[in-house]
Protein backbone atom coordinates (compact mmCIF):
# COMPACT_ATOMS: atom_id res chain seq x y z
CA UNK A 1 0.00 0.00 0.00
CA UNK A 2 1.24 3.26 -0.96
CA UNK A 3 1.48 5.99 1.52
CA UNK A 4 -0.41 9.10 0.73
CA UNK A 5 2.15 12.04 -0.02
CA UNK A 6 0.48 15.49 1.76
CA UNK A 7 1.67 18.78 0.60
CA UNK A 8 3.78 20.94 3.01
CA UNK A 9 1.46 23.67 2.49
CA UNK A 10 -1.82 21.49 3.78
CA UNK A 11 -3.68 22.94 6.54
CA UNK A 12 -4.26 20.82 9.52
CA UNK A 13 -7.82 20.77 10.52
CA UNK A 14 -9.46 19.55 14.02
CA UNK A 15 -13.04 18.18 12.90
CA UNK A 16 -15.31 18.90 16.32
CA UNK A 17 -18.97 17.11 16.56
CA UNK A 18 -17.87 15.00 13.27
CA UNK A 19 -20.98 12.97 13.08
CA UNK A 20 -20.62 10.46 10.03
CA UNK A 21 -17.17 12.93 8.42
CA UNK A 22 -19.36 14.78 6.35
CA UNK A 23 -17.46 18.10 6.88
CA UNK A 24 -14.06 16.17 6.40
CA UNK A 25 -15.13 14.76 2.67
CA UNK A 26 -16.35 18.00 1.99
CA UNK A 27 -12.38 19.18 2.41
CA UNK A 28 -10.97 16.33 0.66
CA UNK A 29 -13.52 17.67 -2.26
CA UNK A 30 -11.85 21.34 -1.92
CA UNK A 31 -8.21 20.27 -1.68
CA UNK A 32 -5.00 21.60 0.25
CA UNK A 33 -6.91 20.20 3.79
CA UNK A 34 -6.08 17.40 6.31
CA UNK A 35 -8.04 16.53 9.46
CA UNK A 36 -5.63 15.83 12.25
CA UNK A 37 -8.33 14.40 14.91
CA UNK A 38 -11.75 13.69 15.26
CA UNK A 39 -14.22 14.46 17.91
CA UNK A 40 -17.35 12.63 18.04
CA UNK A 41 -19.49 11.01 21.16
CA UNK A 42 -21.84 8.59 19.41
CA UNK A 43 -20.33 5.33 19.06
CA UNK A 44 -22.57 4.35 15.75
CA UNK A 45 -20.64 7.73 14.05
CA UNK A 46 -17.24 6.45 15.45
CA UNK A 47 -17.77 3.07 13.36
CA UNK A 48 -18.21 4.79 10.33
CA UNK A 49 -15.15 7.79 10.90
CA UNK A 50 -12.83 4.48 12.03
CA UNK A 51 -14.44 2.68 8.75
CA UNK A 52 -13.79 5.98 6.26
CA UNK A 53 -10.42 7.25 8.12
CA UNK A 54 -8.78 4.34 10.43
CA UNK A 55 -5.78 6.61 10.30
CA UNK A 56 -7.31 9.44 12.08
CA UNK A 57 -7.32 9.32 15.86
CA UNK A 58 -10.84 9.91 17.50
CA UNK A 59 -11.70 11.89 20.89
CA UNK A 60 -14.60 11.29 22.04
CA UNK A 61 -15.82 14.06 24.69
CA UNK A 62 -15.27 17.51 23.21
CA UNK A 63 -14.83 18.86 26.93
CA UNK A 64 -11.98 16.99 26.86
CA UNK A 65 -9.99 18.43 24.14
CA UNK A 66 -6.71 20.41 25.12
CA UNK A 67 -3.84 21.43 23.77
CA UNK A 68 -2.30 18.48 25.96
CA UNK A 69 -4.75 16.18 24.95
CA UNK A 70 -4.22 16.74 21.13
CA UNK A 71 -0.15 16.52 21.64
CA UNK A 72 -0.83 13.17 23.52
CA UNK A 73 -2.52 11.74 20.02
CA UNK A 74 0.39 13.01 18.13
CA UNK A 75 -1.51 16.40 17.20
CA UNK A 76 1.43 19.04 17.19
CA UNK A 77 -0.67 21.60 15.07
CA UNK A 78 -3.78 22.90 14.25
CA UNK A 79 -4.21 25.81 11.33
CA UNK A 80 -8.30 25.53 11.72
CA UNK A 81 -11.06 24.07 13.58
CA UNK A 82 -14.33 22.98 11.57
CA UNK A 83 -17.47 22.07 13.75
CA UNK A 84 -21.27 20.92 13.19
CA UNK A 85 -22.13 21.80 16.12
CA UNK A 86 -25.09 20.14 18.13
CA UNK A 87 -28.46 21.85 15.89
CA UNK A 88 -31.21 21.16 18.44
CA UNK A 89 -30.61 24.28 21.12
CA UNK A 90 -31.49 25.96 17.74
CA UNK A 91 -33.86 23.96 15.68
CA UNK A 92 -37.14 25.48 14.68
CA UNK A 93 -38.69 21.80 15.36
CA UNK A 94 -37.28 22.12 19.54
CA UNK A 95 -38.02 24.20 22.21
CA UNK A 96 -35.57 26.06 21.30
CA UNK A 97 -33.86 27.10 24.16
CA UNK A 98 -30.21 27.79 22.93
CA UNK A 99 -27.99 29.21 25.61
CA UNK A 100 -30.29 26.94 28.36
CA UNK A 101 -30.11 23.97 26.72
CA UNK A 102 -27.20 21.81 27.95
CA UNK A 103 -26.54 20.44 24.16
CA UNK A 104 -25.32 24.32 23.38
CA UNK A 105 -21.71 23.59 22.80
CA UNK A 106 -20.61 27.09 21.50
CA UNK A 107 -18.76 27.89 24.95
CA UNK A 108 -17.15 24.50 24.34
CA UNK A 109 -16.05 25.89 20.79
CA UNK A 110 -14.81 29.22 21.90
CA UNK A 111 -12.83 27.31 25.11
CA UNK A 112 -11.04 25.44 22.27
CA UNK A 113 -10.19 28.34 19.71
CA UNK A 114 -8.50 30.01 23.53
CA UNK A 115 -6.98 27.80 23.60
CA UNK A 116 -5.37 25.81 20.88
CA UNK A 117 -5.21 29.58 18.81
CA UNK A 118 -5.96 28.20 15.14
CA UNK A 119 -5.73 31.03 12.60
CA UNK A 120 -9.72 29.98 11.12
CA UNK A 121 -12.86 28.58 12.11
CA UNK A 122 -15.72 27.41 10.11
CA UNK A 123 -19.24 26.32 11.72
CA UNK A 124 -22.56 24.92 10.76
CA UNK A 125 -25.74 25.12 12.36
CA UNK A 126 -29.16 25.25 11.53
CA UNK A 127 -31.05 28.94 10.17
CA UNK A 128 -32.55 28.85 13.67
CA UNK A 129 -29.55 30.06 14.95
CA UNK A 130 -29.81 33.31 13.46
CA UNK A 131 -32.78 34.35 15.28
CA UNK A 132 -32.45 32.15 18.53
CA UNK A 133 -33.18 34.01 21.54
CA UNK A 134 -34.68 37.41 19.29
CA UNK A 135 -31.00 37.02 17.72
CA UNK A 136 -29.14 37.67 20.72
CA UNK A 137 -27.83 34.66 20.92
CA UNK A 138 -26.15 34.73 17.24
CA UNK A 139 -25.46 38.68 17.94
CA UNK A 140 -23.32 37.06 21.39
CA UNK A 141 -21.61 34.38 19.08
CA UNK A 142 -20.07 37.37 16.66
CA UNK A 143 -18.83 39.09 19.63
CA UNK A 144 -17.59 36.32 21.13
CA UNK A 145 -15.15 35.38 17.92
CA UNK A 146 -14.66 39.17 17.20
CA UNK A 147 -13.05 39.32 21.01
CA UNK A 148 -10.54 36.69 19.91
CA UNK A 149 -9.95 38.58 16.54
CA UNK A 150 -11.62 36.53 14.70
CA UNK A 151 -13.06 38.44 11.01
CA UNK A 152 -16.63 36.68 10.41
CA UNK A 153 -18.66 35.94 6.85
CA UNK A 154 -21.87 34.06 7.25
CA UNK A 155 -24.58 32.70 5.05
CA UNK A 156 -27.46 30.36 4.26
CA UNK A 157 -26.14 27.20 1.60
CA UNK A 158 -28.69 24.94 0.66
CA UNK A 159 -28.40 21.60 -0.28
CA UNK A 160 -30.18 22.36 -3.59
CA UNK A 161 -27.45 24.75 -4.75
CA UNK A 162 -25.23 21.56 -5.30
CA UNK A 163 -27.35 19.25 -6.90
CA UNK A 164 -29.61 17.46 -4.33
CA UNK A 165 -33.01 16.78 -4.09
CA UNK A 166 -33.90 17.97 -0.72
CA UNK A 167 -33.58 21.90 0.25
CA UNK A 168 -31.43 21.28 3.50
CA UNK A 169 -30.67 24.92 4.16
CA UNK A 170 -27.69 25.30 6.83
CA UNK A 171 -26.28 28.43 8.35
CA UNK A 172 -22.24 28.78 7.66
CA UNK A 173 -19.75 30.82 9.55
CA UNK A 174 -16.54 31.48 8.67
CA UNK A 175 -13.96 32.78 10.86
CA UNK A 176 -10.50 34.15 10.32
CA UNK A 177 -7.61 35.66 12.16
CA UNK A 178 -6.39 38.07 9.92
CA UNK A 179 -3.70 41.12 10.05
CA UNK A 180 -5.60 42.31 7.56
CA UNK A 181 -9.35 43.63 8.61
CA UNK A 182 -11.79 42.80 5.58
CA UNK A 183 -14.76 45.16 6.02
CA UNK A 184 -18.15 45.08 4.48
CA UNK A 185 -16.96 41.78 1.84
CA UNK A 186 -19.40 39.80 1.39
CA UNK A 187 -20.19 35.66 -0.38
CA UNK A 188 -20.97 37.45 -4.11
CA UNK A 189 -21.19 33.42 -5.68
CA UNK A 190 -24.02 32.62 -2.91
CA UNK A 191 -25.02 35.88 -3.64
CA UNK A 192 -26.17 35.40 -7.15
CA UNK A 193 -27.61 31.77 -5.73
CA UNK A 194 -29.87 33.49 -3.95
CA UNK A 195 -27.90 33.56 -0.44
CA UNK A 196 -28.55 35.59 2.19
CA UNK A 197 -25.11 36.71 3.29
CA UNK A 198 -23.45 39.18 5.72
CA UNK A 199 -19.80 39.57 7.24
CA UNK A 200 -18.16 41.86 9.89
CA UNK A 201 -15.01 42.54 10.87
CA UNK A 202 -14.89 43.75 14.61
CA UNK A 203 -10.89 43.95 14.80
CA UNK A 204 -9.58 46.25 17.28
CA UNK A 205 -12.61 48.22 17.57
CA UNK A 206 -12.39 51.19 20.18
CA UNK A 207 -16.21 51.94 21.97
CA UNK A 208 -17.61 54.51 19.70
CA UNK A 209 -16.62 51.95 16.49
CA UNK A 210 -17.92 48.86 18.68
CA UNK A 211 -21.08 50.81 19.08
CA UNK A 212 -21.51 51.56 15.47
CA UNK A 213 -20.87 48.08 14.82
CA UNK A 214 -23.21 46.70 17.13
CA UNK A 215 -26.18 49.11 15.60
CA UNK A 216 -25.14 47.56 12.35
CA UNK A 217 -25.39 43.90 13.76
CA UNK A 218 -28.79 44.52 15.11
CA UNK A 219 -29.96 45.72 12.14
CA UNK A 220 -28.68 43.08 10.48
CA UNK A 221 -29.97 40.43 12.60
CA UNK A 222 -33.72 42.57 11.87
CA UNK A 223 -33.07 41.59 8.18
CA UNK A 224 -32.27 38.10 9.15
CA UNK A 225 -35.01 37.67 11.03
CA UNK A 226 -37.50 38.81 8.61
CA UNK A 227 -35.86 37.01 5.65
CA UNK A 228 -37.40 34.28 3.65
CA UNK A 229 -34.53 32.12 2.69
CA UNK A 230 -34.70 30.19 -0.38
CA UNK A 231 -32.21 28.17 -2.87
CA UNK A 232 -31.86 28.48 -6.58
CA UNK A 233 -34.09 25.93 -8.47
CA UNK A 234 -31.46 24.19 -10.88
CA UNK A 235 -28.57 22.49 -9.15
CA UNK A 236 -25.60 23.92 -10.00
CA UNK A 237 -23.94 20.36 -11.49
CA UNK A 238 -24.91 18.19 -13.69
CA UNK A 239 -25.94 14.31 -12.58
CA UNK A 240 -22.65 13.18 -14.64
CA UNK A 241 -20.78 14.98 -12.02
CA UNK A 242 -21.26 14.83 -8.31
CA UNK A 243 -18.16 17.49 -7.94
CA UNK A 244 -16.40 14.68 -5.65
CA UNK A 245 -13.10 14.93 -6.28
CA UNK A 246 -10.92 11.45 -6.84
CA UNK A 247 -9.61 11.18 -3.45
CA UNK A 248 -13.11 11.47 -2.06
CA UNK A 249 -13.97 8.65 -4.44
CA UNK A 250 -11.41 6.86 -3.51
CA UNK A 251 -12.52 7.40 0.34
CA UNK A 252 -16.07 6.20 -0.27
CA UNK A 253 -14.99 3.56 -2.12
CA UNK A 254 -12.39 2.06 -0.13
CA UNK A 255 -14.44 -0.40 1.62
CA UNK A 256 -17.27 -2.17 0.04
CA UNK A 257 -20.33 -2.28 1.57
CA UNK A 258 -19.83 0.66 3.66
CA UNK A 259 -22.55 2.87 1.40
CA UNK A 260 -25.23 0.08 1.83
CA UNK A 261 -24.57 -0.22 5.53
CA UNK A 262 -24.59 3.45 6.19
CA UNK A 263 -27.84 4.05 3.59
CA UNK A 264 -29.86 1.01 4.21
CA UNK A 265 -33.57 2.00 4.89
CA UNK A 266 -35.43 -1.10 5.10
CA UNK A 267 -35.86 -3.51 8.03
CA UNK A 268 -36.42 -7.57 7.86
CA UNK A 269 -40.12 -8.11 8.73
CA UNK A 270 -40.53 -10.49 11.69
CA UNK A 271 -43.57 -12.02 13.09
CA UNK A 272 -44.54 -11.41 16.81
CA UNK A 273 -45.83 -14.17 18.47
CA UNK A 274 -48.55 -14.14 21.18
CA UNK A 275 -47.79 -15.48 24.48
CA UNK A 276 -49.91 -18.37 24.09
CA UNK A 277 -48.11 -19.60 20.88
CA UNK A 278 -44.77 -19.23 22.75
CA UNK A 279 -46.08 -21.65 25.06
CA UNK A 280 -46.67 -24.00 22.27
CA UNK A 281 -43.73 -24.01 20.83
CA UNK A 282 -40.99 -26.66 21.93
CA UNK A 283 -37.74 -25.75 24.11
CA UNK A 284 -35.76 -25.69 21.08
CA UNK A 285 -38.18 -23.69 18.92
CA UNK A 286 -38.50 -20.82 21.92
CA UNK A 287 -34.85 -20.04 22.16
CA UNK A 288 -34.56 -20.27 18.09
CA UNK A 289 -37.83 -17.45 18.57
CA UNK A 290 -36.24 -15.63 20.98
CA UNK A 291 -32.97 -15.28 19.26
CA UNK A 292 -34.49 -14.01 15.81
CA UNK A 293 -36.33 -11.42 18.46
CA UNK A 294 -33.24 -10.29 19.97
CA UNK A 295 -31.60 -9.92 16.42
CA UNK A 296 -34.19 -8.24 14.96
CA UNK A 297 -34.18 -5.71 17.43
CA UNK A 298 -30.90 -5.35 16.84
CA UNK A 299 -30.88 -4.25 13.19
CA UNK A 300 -33.57 -2.10 14.39
CA UNK A 301 -31.42 -0.39 16.92
CA UNK A 302 -28.74 -0.09 14.37
CA UNK A 303 -31.56 1.32 11.43
CA UNK A 304 -32.12 4.32 13.96
CA UNK A 305 -28.64 5.23 14.61
CA UNK A 306 -28.63 5.14 10.72
CA UNK A 307 -31.18 7.48 10.40
CA UNK A 308 -30.11 9.77 12.82
CA UNK A 309 -26.48 9.67 11.44
CA UNK A 310 -28.07 10.75 8.05
CA UNK A 311 -29.91 13.43 9.44
CA UNK A 312 -27.22 15.15 11.01
CA UNK A 313 -24.94 14.74 8.35
CA UNK A 314 -23.33 17.55 6.61
CA UNK A 315 -23.47 17.63 3.12
CA UNK A 316 -20.22 17.13 1.85
CA UNK A 317 -20.65 19.30 -1.93
CA UNK A 318 -22.25 22.02 0.94
CA UNK A 319 -19.02 22.26 2.54
CA UNK A 320 -16.96 21.94 -0.41
CA UNK A 321 -18.15 25.11 -1.46
CA UNK A 322 -17.25 26.85 2.39
CA UNK A 323 -13.93 25.68 1.70
CA UNK A 324 -13.61 27.21 -1.25
CA UNK A 325 -14.57 30.44 0.24
CA UNK A 326 -11.84 30.01 2.72
CA UNK A 327 -9.20 29.51 0.67
CA UNK A 328 -10.13 32.71 -1.24
CA UNK A 329 -10.20 34.42 1.84
CA UNK A 330 -7.17 33.26 3.22
CA UNK A 331 -5.53 34.30 -0.14
CA UNK A 332 -6.57 37.65 0.26
CA UNK A 333 -5.33 38.21 3.53
CA UNK A 334 -1.75 36.68 2.73
CA UNK A 335 -1.84 39.08 -0.94
CA UNK A 336 -2.78 42.09 1.84
CA UNK A 337 -0.26 40.99 4.50
CA UNK A 338 2.96 40.49 1.95
CA UNK A 339 1.45 43.83 0.31
CA UNK A 340 1.80 45.67 3.38
CA UNK A 341 5.32 44.26 4.00
CA UNK A 342 6.56 45.80 0.80
CA UNK A 343 5.24 48.99 1.40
Amino acid sequence: MTQQIIPQDTKKVLDLCSGIGGFTLGHLISGGFETVAFCEINQYCQQILNLRFPHIPIIQDIHDITVESLARIGVAKVDGIIAGLPCPPFSLAGKRLASLDSRNLFGELFRILCEIRPTWAIVENVPGLLTAEGGQFFCAVLWEFASLGFDVEWGIVSAVSVGAVHLRERVWIIATNSQSPRRGTSWSHYEKAGTNVASVSCRNADDSSTQRLQRQHSKQLQQISSFEYTAIAQPIFGRGDDRSATRLDRCLLTYPGLTDWLCATTIPSFSRLSRREIAALTSKEQAEYRQLYAQYFAIRREHKQQLMALGNAIVPQCAALIFDRLKQILSTNNSAVKSQENT
